[in-house]
């Protein structure tokens, strides 16, 4: 139907364009056109023009014309669809409430910002796959609801249904899913959907969200570094197409961006709490960092950072504690600099079933709930494993550049805002 599209360089040769009607200033005969390529301001001149010009926006029009000195001269129109009610929201500016972003978000994602950062995230999901099938991994569906998922959500709130007048919970985590499906295939990998009712305040953190995709692997009877290298050599590979490839993408976005050269940075639990009370944030040992203390011990390096062997008192039942001193497990985080924060969690998982049995009664959950994964171990169903999840709208926020995630991330459901699409 269309010959061009509106960003496409302009010339007198005839172009037959299908647009949205954006905005209009009748007196000046400009309009604000629209299509998935952007927003383009032009003067419409011609016989036609002035009843185009009529037409309310968000019309869906086709327009067979030619550009010139004065404009975009109008030699026919066709509408496809007109609308009801004008919006009566001028979307070719960004509010600087991420709150109004979310509540009105099926508007403000036609904005030429939010919709290159969302092609960004394309990309870049793609790119992960091409990297994950290059290492041998399976790609699977994950599960939507459970009998019981991740207790370990670091202040997030399960969200239940009924199932057949049953109590299920919606996926907040695919980490049973992940162990037993590498006790089948040994090498896979989740693009998870997940939902977790944060807690309100973290609305003010820029990278949390109530619904956000995750990309979880599991490589049965992989080690701590084996994982860890598997990230790395992912983050790099990513980073380094994106600026190969779409280098005029990113950079319109991130002009300072610079591709991830690992080997990052390695420090313990116990070495962050060290930094963090040096830079003047109090964190007693067995507890999680502030966002804010957090950000800080990575840009103490200015440089992703690993934070690895947190207290088994501070996470889920699922990781392997270090045998040399079980007070820590076998798990790391990787934190991105420029207070961007976590965008990986993984570890090796515990696999011996009175070990997981005791963590899960340690953390108050009710053991029955977790039958079917106990006796999944009980009967050999759970293989030693290690692995990560990576937030995929973390990482495009990173590249992006963007100061709140809300931008990176489609139809955004925030903390502590309900009711938004």
């Amino acid at each position: 139907m269309r010959t061009h599209y509106l960003m496409e360089p302009g010339s007198s040769s005839k172009v037959r364009l299908l647009v949205w009607l954006v905005k209009k200033d009748l007196g000046r005969g400009i309009v604000v056109l629209r299509d998935p390529s952007g927003l383009k301001e032009v003067r419409l001149v011609g016989g036609r023009a002035g009843d185009l010009l009529k037409l309310p926006c968000e019309s869906l029009v086709v327009i067979e014309g030619c550009y010139s000195v004065d404009g975009l001269l109008v030699e026919s129109y066709r509408v496809l669809h007109k609308p009801i009610e004008e919006p009566g929201i001028d979307y070719t500016v960004l509010p600087s409430d991420v709150r109004v972003l979310a509540k009105y978000s099926p508007w403000y994602m036609k904005h030429p910002l939010w919709m290159k950062i969302i092609r960004l995230q394309h990309i870049t999901l793609y790119y992960i796959r091409e990297f994950l099938y290059s290492r041998g991994f399976l790609e699977l569906l994950s599960p939507m609801v459970s009998v019981a998922g991740d207790p370990g959500l670091r202040g997030a709130r399960k969200l239940h249904t009924k199932l057949y007048g049953v109590d299920y919970e919606l996926t907040s985590s695919v980490i049973m899913y992940k162990q037993v499906s590498a006790g089948i295939f040994e090498k896979i990998f989740f693009v998870a959907r997940n939902v977790r009712e944060e807690p309100s305040e973290n609305i003010s953190t820029g990278r949390h969200l109530v619904e956000f995709t995750q990309i979880d692997i599991e490589w049965a009877l992989a080690s701590l570094d084996d994982v860890i290298k598997l990230a790395e050599d992912l983050l790099e590979y990513v980073t380094r197409k994106l600026i190969v490839e779409h280098s005029d993408l990113v950079y319109s976005l991130n002009k300072e961006f610079e591709p991830l050269k690992p080997p990052f940075k390695k420090i313990r639990y116990t070495e962050a709490l060290e930094i963090a009370k040096k830079l003047g944030y109090s964190v007693e040992w067995g507890e999680e960092l502030s966002h804010e203390a957090e950000a800080s011990v990575a840009n103490y390096f200015s440089e992703p950072l690993w934070i690895t062997h947190f207290p088994v008192i501070s996470r889920g039942f699922y990781y392997l504690p270090e045998p040399s001193d079980p007070r820590y497990n076998m798990d790391f985080n990787l934190i991105l600099p420029k207070g961007y924060g976590e965008v990986i969690d993984g570890g090796v998982r515990e696999y011996r079933l009175e070990e997981v049995r005791k963590r899960i009664i340690a953390l108050g959950e009710p053991i029955e709930k977790y039958s079917w994964f106990l006796d999944t171990i009980k009967k050999g169903g759970v293989p030693p494993s290690a692995g990560w999840g990576l937030g995929l709208e973390r990482l495009t926020r990173y590249i992006a550049g963007v100061e709140h995630i809300v931008l990176a991330t489609l139809f955004p459901k925030l903390p502590g805002l309900p009711k938004t699409p």
